[in-house]
């Protein structure tokens, strides 16, 4: 019944936000520079998923550290280090001003996290692991272009495929840890581990930062990371929250465009902003039901601190 009711609620929303769009782009025909990334009618371009190769292609190496979050989990996880290289294509669009471009970016990304990447040692009942991932993604923004230096707030969003490796179990220490747990406890926890240990699971990941971009070649990456890996994949209702998301974002889209019209040059700073704070109360959200608003299972989430170099071609 309450899917029904969010299905319902889905759809009207779609057509509302669908005549609202349409009447604000006739509406703006003549004075409107924005670039097609902006129009209601591509939210669904999901450039991810689709490699044209156009663009100056980039390499990209980051190193960060982060931790693992499960709210029914009782144990507790080390802290990770992660090391992470990207591949893709970058391109760059005109916008209004002399020093401001829209910026839109794709890449592939293979990514390693583990306790033993950390400087620090974990400390006493906590578990270890290590993490392979991969996935696509895409990021984009607009940018403050000036004579040898470009910087960068971007939004980005992707999928990833993740597989983990338990080194430790609550059975290990589970009367270590203060206070100590149960038996009971450590074989709940142990049943919630077995679904992602060694086996590959499906998830989402948003990023924010920022990239300092010298002579249109190197940068420097500072960014924040949130993933979520699903126990398992329930494609309908992932479908429907990611529906749910991406109309807020086209929402969003609407307010931030009127904004451009009035004050572009705060269009960079607002855009980073707004749309990182949408994605991370999504993200929050979700870290209850991974496919939030609907009844699913708890995930498991990271969040992750990173810093980058970036070489243009």
């Amino acid at each position: 019944m309450k899917s029904k009711i969010l299905l319902s609620i889905l759809f009207i929303l779609f057509t509302a936000v669908s005549f609202y769009s349409q009447e604000e782009n006739d509406s703006t025909k003549e004075k409107s520079h924005r670039s097609k990334w902006w129009n209601w009618e591509n939210w669904t371009d999901h450039d991810w998923t689709k490699w044209d190769f156009k663009g100056r292609p980039f390499i990209e190496v980051n190193y960060g550290f982060g931790k693992y979050n499960h709210k029914k989990l009782v144990s507790k996880f080390a802290d990770f280090g992660m090391a992470e290289l990207k591949l893709g294509y970058a391109s760059q669009y005109s916008f209004y001003e002399e020093n401001l471009v829209e910026f839109k970016e794709k890449y592939a990304f293979i990514s390693k996290l583990s306790a033993d990447l950390k400087n620090s040692d974990a400390k006493i009942g906590e578990m270890k692991s290590n993490l392979w991932r991969f996935g696509f993604a895409n990021r984009k923004g607009f940018a403050y272009k000036f004579n040898h230096l470009t910087i960068l707030p971007y939004y980005g969003e992707g999928y990833i495929w993740s597989r983990i490796d338990m080194l430790d179990y609550p059975a290990k220490f589970y009367l270590l840890t203060n206070p100590p747990m149960t038996l009971a406890e450590a074989s709940d926890d142990t049943d919630i581990l077995n679904r992602y240990h060694q086996e590959f699971r499906f998830g989402t990941i948003n990023e924010g930062g920022i990239r300092l971009d010298i002579a249109n070649t190197f940068s420097f990456n500072v960014g924040y990371e949130a993933a979520v890996i699903f126990p398992r994949h329930m494609f309908w209702k992932h479908l429907g929250s990611m529906a749910i998301e991406e109309a807020a974002h086209g929402l969003l889209n609407n307010f931030l465009d009127e904004i451009a019209d009035v004050s572009p040059y705060a269009t960079p700073i607002v855009n980073f902003i707004l749309k990182n704070g949408l994605s991370y109360a999504f993200f929050t959200l979700k870290k209850d039901r991974m496919n939030w608003p609907f009844e699913t299972e708890t995930p498991l989430t990271l969040e992750t601190f990173k810093l980058g170099f970036t070489f243009t071609f």
